[in-house]
C-alpha cells in the first residue's frame, strides 16, 4: 500500500476516461503496446478456452483451434503476441484491405464462415487504429458490430492512433474504440512522454484480473492463492495490502515506477493541449502531401490518413526504361 500504486491506478483512471473505456476496466502500465498486446491477448485466450483449463493445462488441455483475423500491414506484433501465447502465428488469418488500407469487412465475414464451415474456432478480431505503413484507421464502428454478432474478441492496435481521440478533428474517426474488449496503445509516440511507457485495457476487469492473478484468495486479505508464494500474500492492511497489485494484472513482478512520468506529463499539458499538438501534426503532413503532390519527380503511393504521408522518388527516365537504371523494387 505505497504512492506507486495509488499514481498508477489514476493515470489508469485518466487512460479509461480518454479511450472510452468504463471505470470498471482493468488496465496496466507497461514497457509498450507489444508487451501490452500479448497481457491484452492473453485474456482473450483465457476467457475464450476458460480459465482454469487455459491457465493449468494450456493449449493441450482441448482440441480447440483458435482462429484470429487483422488487415494486411497490422503491426507484426499482433503475430508475435500469437507465438509467445502457445496459439501460433498460423492462426491470425490476414484480411485484405480496401483502397484506403483499411480492413475489407465483407471479406473479413467470408473467412469467418469459411473458417466456421471447416471446424475452427474463431475468437479474435484485431482492429488498427492508425497502421504503421500508411496510419489507416479500420473502420471501428463496423468492427465491433462484427465481433458483436460473431462472438469475438476485438482488440485495438492504437499504438500510435488511439492517443489521436484527442483531437477533435479524428475523434470520430475513431467511435467505436470503446466498444473494443481491449486496446493497446503507447505514451511514447504521439503523446510525446519519454521511453518507454504503453498501456492495456480490458473492458471487463474481471477478465483481466482471473487471466493472470495467482493470489485469489489474499486479494481479500487471506493469505495466499493457489499457486501464490508466501511473499506475494496480502494483508488488509499495510504494505501487502490495497489488492490487486499490478502482479495481479500482468505477468512483471519487477517494473518499474512508469506511472509517475505519465502523471507529471498529464497534469503538466493535459488532454487539451496535447491533442491540439497532434492536431498541428495533421496539419504538418497535410503540408507535407501538399508539397510532394506538385513535385513533378514524387508520386504519393497511399491516401492521408493521419500523419504518415507515403511517397516515391520517380525520377526521370528511372522507371521509364530511357537507359538509366535498372529495375528495383
Amino acid at each position: 500500500d505505497h504512492v506507486g500504486i495509488y499514481v498508477e491506478r489514476q493515470v489508469l483512471t485518466w487512460c479509461k476516461e480518454m479511450m472510452g473505456f468504463p471505470a470498471s476496466a482493468g488496465g496496466l502500465l507497461v514497457s509498450g503496446t507489444s508487451m501490452a498486446t500479448v497481457l491484452a491477448l492473453k485474456a482473450a485466450r483465457d476467457a475464450r478456452l476458460g480459465f482454469d483449463a487455459s491457465r493449468e493445462d494450456g493449449l493441450a488441455g482441448g482440441p480447440t483451434r483458435l482462429v484470429g483475423y487483422a488487415a494486411q500491414g497490422t503491426h507484426s506484433c499482433i503475430k508475435r503476441a500469437l507465438d509467445v501465447l502457445g496459439v501460433g502465428a498460423d492462426a491470425l488469418r490476414i484480411v485484405p484491405v480496401t483502397d484506403a488500407f483499411t480492413m475489407d469487412v465483407p471479406a473479413l465475414h467470408a473467412m469467418v464462415a469459411e473458417d466456421r464451415r471447416r471446424g475452427l474456432t474463431p475468437w479474435l478480431l484485431v482492429a488498427t487504429a492508425g497502421s504503421v505503413n500508411v496510419g489507416a484507421i479500420d473502420d471501428l464502428d463496423a468492427l465491433a458490430d462484427v465481433a458483436e454478432a460473431q462472438g469475438l474478441w476485438m482488440h485495438v492496435d492504437g499504438a500510435f492512433g488511439a492517443a489521436a481521440v484527442l483531437s477533435d478533428e479524428v475523434r470520430p474517426r475513431l467511435r467505436g474504440m470503446g466498444r473494443a474488449s481491449s486496446l493497446a496503445f503507447d505514451f511514447h509516440k504521439w503523446l510525446h512522454v519519454n521511453y518507454d511507457c504503453g498501456c492495456v485495457l480490458v473492458r471487463d476487469g474481471d477478465t483481466h484480473l482471473r487471466a493472470f492473478s495467482d493470489r485469489a484468495s489474499s486479494l481479500a486479505g487471506g493469505g495466499g492463492g493457489r499457486h501464490s508464494p508466501d511473499y506475494l500474500a496480502g494483508n488488509a492492511r499495510g504494505l501487502a495490502a490495497n489488492a490487486p497489485w499490478p502482479v495481479d494484472l500482468g505477468i512483471e513482478l519487477s517494473r518499474g515506477f512508469r506511472a509517475l512520468k505519465v502523471w507529471s506529463h498529464l497534469l503538466e499539458h493535459g488532454t487539451r493541449a496535447l491533442g491540439a499538438a497532434i492536431t498541428a501534426n495533421l496539419r504538418h503532413a497535410e503540408h507535407l502531401a501538399a508539397l510532394v503532390d506538385k513535385a513533378p519527380t514524387l508520386t504519393r503511393l497511399a491516401p492521408l490518413s493521419l500523419q504518415i504521408v507515403v511517397f516515391r522518388y520517380e525520377p526521370a527516365g528511372l522507371l521509364g526504361g530511357g537507359g538509366g537504371g535498372g529495375g528495383g523494387g
